[in-house]
């Protein structure tokens, strides 16, 4: 026989999901395009996680060794910014060798040395004298999580073989959306070669922002895609936004806040970019504009050249090296802080991302 503490418990629970539903459905009733994600949202999908092999290396050979001694120095030099002792840090430079080898196997040279970069700046922001944000709290956590990315990698990878998207998703090392980069596959390439970028580039701030709006079991995705909705009728109404903006600073699939969609004008004439529309003049047009998934991507493309121009130079172009898997998401998210050689979840993410559907959107 139930208690009455236990009595009391189950009904609020039946009320608490009372009213998540009574407010879903009033959500609904403002944006009807809100339907199928709140399908979702109530029942959603249930996937067994996999236990993933190791990712591959490639064999220690003399040429692997003499390759390995070109990046070393530079992990050693990461490493005395937090003073490992002598028996850590040659535990270290262990893991560090076999990870250089399943970079090589995994990614190849290229985008294994933008890796090994990335993870050589996340170790020296540990040093707390720098002051810098890093995501990890010890180069063990770092080198860890790297590996683990590796073996997703090559899993979801490998050729000959296509995984159902929420196999990809549940396995996933960070919080993924491949459903919606993939529906959106043709606006991505689209946009990636109107503006010569890697097209797994967008593709994984695509993946940033949409796998962040499954936040509170995708009910922030559900309240962000109301407040963009209330902010495009009421600009559409009395010609701005008003106190409705102040919800909704970024729309649409790759979040791009509407005052910077406005300045990509020179930049789309310079590139030869062209919308399926006039190009906006206000802030309802521009919204507009982003709610449309293929004009959004090719904004945010146009955007992001602006700022890869000003890491590498516009004499780069086109920024379609390595090094923009891990500049491009970190620029796109927080120019500030990537600016400033730190590192976050977001960009951090953004690189293995990037991989995974520079793979995935050829196939």
């Amino acid at each position: 026989m139930a208690t009455a503490p236990t009595t009391l418990r189950r009904g609020q629970l039946r009320l608490g999901r009372g009213l998540s539903v009574a407010l879903l459905l009033t959500l609904a009733g403002f944006s009807p395009s809100l339907a199928p994600s709140i399908v979702r949202l109530l029942n959603p999908a249930s996937t067994t996680r996999i236990a993933l092999a190791p990712a591959p290396a490639d064999a220690a050979t003399t040429r692997a060794v003499q390759g390995y001694a070109r990046v070393a120095q530079a992990f050693q030099s990461a490493l005395d910014e937090v003073q490992p002792g002598e028996r850590r840090r040659l535990t270290l430079s262990e893991q560090h060798f076999q990870l250089y080898l399943q970079t090589q196997a995994v990614l190849g040279p290229a985008r294994g040395a933008a890796l090994l970069s990335m993870l050589d700046s996340e170790i020296r922001n540990q040093n707390p004298a720098r002051s810098r944000r890093s995501v990890f709290a010890s180069p063990e956590a770092a080198l860890d999580n790297v590996q683990t990315w590796l073996s997703y990698l090559a899993w979801a990878t490998a050729p000959g073989t296509r995984h159902r998207l929420a196999v990809l998703q549940v396995n996933a090392p960070a919080p993924l959306s491949p459903r919606v980069v993939l529906s959106n596959r043709q606006g991505i390439l689209q946009a990636a070669h109107a503006a010569h970028l890697a097209p797994g580039l967008l593709a994984a701030i695509v993946d940033n922002e949409q796998s962040g709006q499954q936040v509170a079991y995708g009910l922030a995705g559900v309240l962000r895609e109301l407040t963009d909705t209330v902010a495009l009728r009421t600009t559409e109404a009395y010609g701005e936004s008003g106190w409705t903006g102040d919800l909704s600073q970024t729309v649409g699939l790759t979040q791009m806040s509407w005052q910077d969609a406005l300045r990509q004008r020179p930049r789309f004439h310079q590139l030869g970019m062209q919308l399926d529309r006039p190009f906006p003049e206000n802030e309802a047009e521009v919204r507009a504009a982003l709610n449309d998934p293929d004009s959004n991507l090719l904004l945010a493309a146009s955007r992001l050249v602006g700022y890869l121009d000003q890491a590498e130079g516009a004499d780069q172009r086109p920024h379609t090296s390595a090094s923009t898997f891990v500049s491009g998401p970190g620029w796109h998210n927080n120019p500030a802080l990537a600016s400033s050689g730190q590192t976050w979840p977001y960009a951090w993410n953004g690189f293995f991302k990037a991989c995974l559907y520079s793979s995935l959107l050829q196939r």
